[in-house]
């Protein structure tokens, strides 16, 4: 019977990585099942001496602790509960994708990790087919379980000749979530085109080759430069631990190729520059601002003063809207000049992990989130895994550089893989620890 429950708790937990790449209540929904199902399985032993772990018990901890001092300031607790839980208290039980990850046996990872490729598959052709489609795809998995009166078109990146192209968002509702999930799974195609290069197989090489390319060309249409970012720091992680510390791989090459990549790349902007759809890539990547960069400027100003006001506990859990409010028309009295800005741009997080964290839950959370990410790149860079086992996790570090200008935190899409591949991580390196 327990054999029966594991097969069909690891189902289940497939099933919820692949739905990432599909709808994230979907896939939240396999989660739940999958853990409800693992109640009743046997459990990794070290739990509790894992520090990345008990980091994130404490992290968490502190996000009901600090709800529960909140919750006595608040009129109705009900109404608060409900608001705090909708919110940022909601991803406490995404946590529940670690102890998945952390619960499963050595005879399980070969399945676990083939889900990982699907969903980088799933990722990858979809966005591919969505830079040519004018209407969301995710019309196809919503409309499955809900109505909606209207169509979401895309957001259109001009033309290449005679082919209209349209910014790629695979299966989700913004670039940013897409661009948070592409993130994860920078260094995949990198460095195992890399690899194959350098150990001169030509098929492979060739093969790998075509898949970074479509890779590259989802990627910079998405244009999501935060994960970019993130993407190009989890890049440098894996060539200082392969090449500067493992010696897998020749660093002297790896510089020389990726001077004559950035060389390429250089030559395929300017040539792309010429393009409507090109300078939609390459204008924000060579410092034009954007739209969104006057946007987070009113966001961050009018979310520095909930952080002086509260220093140690934030606002509270579900009261970010609500103080952003006030404080952002205190700054258009003040600044009159300036209220259409403050009252248009967005409301709903701080666009940056870390002022956020400090905003809602105090300098507490922020403490153990730096904690969190400098544990994990510890482990990162004295990991012990096999070259092709270690790519799938260090776009965790790029995740902490992402965050700097955007809440990936908050994004359910996103930290969903991020607690899974967390947990995966830790559960590979105590088997390769126990190995040694």
């Amino acid at each position: 019977m327990s054999e029966r429950l594991r097969k069909i708790t690891l189902f289940l937990f497939c099933s919820s990585i692949v739905a990432i790449g599909l709808s994230v209540s979907i896939s939240q929904g396999f989660l739940v099942l999958a853990f409800l199902f693992s109640l009743f399985s046997s459990k990794t032993s070290g739990f509790w001496k894992e520090p990345v772990i008990l980091i994130g018990v404490l992290f968490f901890g502190w996000y009901l602790g600090d709800f529960l001092i909140h919750s006595f300031r608040e009129e109705n607790f009900k109404i608060y509960s409900k608001t705090a839980f909708n919110s940022e208290l909601k991803d406490i039980f995404l946590f529940i994708g670690l102890l998945l990850s952390w619960n499963l046996r050595k005879e399980e990872f070969p399945s676990v990790l083939k889900a990982l490729n699907v969903l980088f598959w799933v990722l990858l052709v979809t966005g591919f087919i969505s830079s040519f489609s004018p209407i969301r795809l995710s019309r196809l998995i919503s409309d499955l379980y809900r109505e909606s009166s209207n169509w979401k078109f895309t957001h259109p990146m001009g033309q290449i000749g005679a082919i209209s192209i349209y910014l790629p968002i695979g299966l989700m509702n913004t670039h940013l979530t897409f661009g948070g999930l592409l993130q994860f799974f920078f260094t995949m195609p990198v460095f195992l085109f890399l690899k194959s290069v350098f150990d001169k197989n030509l098929k492979k090489a060739g093969i790998n080759g075509i898949i970074l390319l479509f890779f590259l060309y989802v990627v910079l249409l998405n244009n999501a430069r935060s994960s970019l970012l993130g993407g190009l720091f989890s890049s440098v992680t894996a060539l200082i631990v392969l090449g500067v510390v493992r010696k897998e791989l020749p660093s002297a090459k790896i510089i020389l190729f990726t001077i004559g990549t950035f060389a390429f790349l250089l030559f395929v902007g300017i040539g792309l520059s010429f393009t409507q759809a090109g300078q939609k890539i390459t204008d924000p990547l060579f410092g034009k601002e954007k739209h969104t960069d006057a946007g987070r400027a009113f966001i961050w100003d009018s979310t520095f003063p909930l952080i002086e006001k509260n220093p140690f506990t934030g606002v509270g859990p579900g009261n970010y809207n609500r103080e952003i409010g006030k404080s952002r028309m205190e700054h258009s009295e003040k600044y009159r000049e300036l209220y259409y800005f403050y009252e248009t741009t967005q409301r709903g997080h701080a666009h940056n992990d870390y002022f956020h964290l400090l905003a809602v839950f105090g300098i507490p959370s922020f403490l153990l989130f730096l904690l969190l990410g400098t544990e994990l790149y510890r482990k990162l860079i004295t990991t012990k895994l096999s070259y092709e086992r270690s790519l799938y996790f260090f776009g965790l570090s790029g995740f902490f550089i992402s965050g700097l200008f955007q809440c990936y935190f908050q994004d359910d899409e996103v930290v969903i893989l991020f607690w899974i591949l967390c947990g995966l991580f830790l559960r590979l390196s105590k088997k390769e620890s126990e190995m040694v």
